[in-house]
């Protein structure tokens, strides 16, 4: 009975959260001059003579700002930015702030010199893998290890869409994720469990460091570490209970990530690694990285579809015939970079040995990219993914009750 009055006490005051952040959020107005800060978190994407930045302000409004390919505007810097607004209708209904041309200011922060530091190694790695490896395996390789999606061409990048392991060179969090997964499952099987888990946990925060501790890698790092270091305590509802806790932590501090497509992404994905998994892996005679895959996807696939409109039917193949690199080009790219910019030679040798592992992925990438099997859809009715969700929830309870 304490139990569920504690629950009714945290859900009255994440509701009473919500309140009150909603009610005093502003109204943005077509036109209105607006001016903020932001802190880049990850690089500009440049298309031909443009940089597009996304701002996302601390009341969770999203800005989508167009400018100039110069000044060049780099990870680790605050800006100042002033101009109008203007929204905009997307195909889907969704109406979207953007901010075209405005007048941006570089300013001073305390934190400006560590994360120019950290830009700086990103840089110097950049140019360490595009020296040595082929334009296509090193920008696989840097959206691997740090999620940034420089060197790729058009067509490589439209084939890891269609074939559904686009989210492999993408800093998400369903990807630190889906990396904790592996990572677990590789210490798993050469070291104790907790030992095991430890060793995860310390994997999830070396991939963050790389990333460059973008938002949505922190919240799903911090998911991970919380889930796993219960897990560590060798009980696996205390995972779940330190999985909702992260999460309500997070809600509570900032509620706006309740629509972030990256938050559900991860929450997910991590809570399909905890109870869809272990009954995956008792009943199917399939590969661990299969399993990872689908316990994945399985709780993730509504969010996907009504967020993206598309989805492979051959994603779950082809991620289980790839995700298997996916650890072992972290290590060689995270140790080659790392030993890169200390002696040059031996870090491009290190990154040479992920050369087989890199082709291998593109090939498979490249076949199943002209299977077909892509299914879209303009929308994705929310009826029909609370039905998806009840009928899972209903699986995972009967063969859990089964099992046990």
């Amino acid at each position: 009975m304490k139990q569920f009055s504690a629950i009714f006490l945290f859900l009255i005051l994440l509701l009473l959260r919500f309140f009150l952040f909603y009610q005093n959020q502003p109204q943005y107005q077509d036109g209105q001059q607006l001016e903020f800060e932001i802190t880049l978190l990850s690089e500009p994407q440049t298309v031909g003579s443009l940089q597009r930045v996304i701002a996302n302000l601390e009341n969770g409004e999203r800005i989508f700002i167009t400018t100039a390919q110069f000044p060049e505007f780099h990870y680790g810097q605050t800006l100042r930015f002033s101009g109008d607004l203007k929204k905009r209708l997307l195909t889907n209904e969704k109406v979207i702030l953007t901010m075209f041309f405005p007048n941006a200011k570089p300013v001073e922060t305390p934190l400006k010199s560590g994360l120019a530091l950290t830009s700086f190694i990103r840089q110097k790695v950049i140019l360490l893998f595009e020296k040595t490896l082929p334009p296509n395996s090193s920008g696989l390789l840097l959206g691997v290890v740090f999620g940034i999606r420089e060197g790729m061409d058009k067509t490589f990048s439209n084939d890891l869409r269609l074939s559904g392991v686009l989210h492999v060179v993408a800093a998400s969090g369903m990807n630190v994720t889906m990396v904790g997964g592996f990572l677990s499952s590789l210490f798993g099987s050469i070291l104790r469990r907790q030992i095991a888990l430890v060793f995860s946990i310390f994997g999830i925060l070396f991939y963050a460091l790389l990333a460059g501790f973008e938002p949505s890698i922190m919240r799903a790092s911090i998911m991970g570490i919380f889930a796993f270091s219960a897990q560590i305590l060798g009980r696996q509802n205390l995972a779940t209970y330190a999985l909702f806790l992260a999460g309500y932590l997070m809600l509570l501090f900032s509620p706006s990530l309740i629509f972030d497509v990256g938050f559900q992404l991860s929450f997910l994905a991590t809570l399909g690694l905890l109870h869809i998994k272990p009954l995956l892996f008792k009943k199917l005679v399939i590969g661990d990285d299969l399993t990872t895959t689908i316990s994945a996807q399985a709780v993730t696939l509504p969010i996907l579809l009504s967020n993206f409109g598309s989805y492979s039917l051959w994603s779950v193949i082809v991620n289980g015939l790839v995700l298997w690199t996916i650890p072992i080009l972290m290590i060689l790219g995270g140790v080659g970079a790392m030993f890169g910019l200390l002696i040059e030679p031996l870090g491009q040798l290190i990154l040479y040995l992920a050369l087989p592992f890199l082709l291998f992925f593109e090939m498979i990438v490249h076949a199943s990219s002209k299977w077909g099997g892509v299914v879209a859809l303009e929308s994705f009715p929310w009826q029909i993914a609370v039905g998806y969700y009840g009928l899972l929830l209903a699986t995972i309870v009967f063969f859990g009750k089964k099992k046990k």
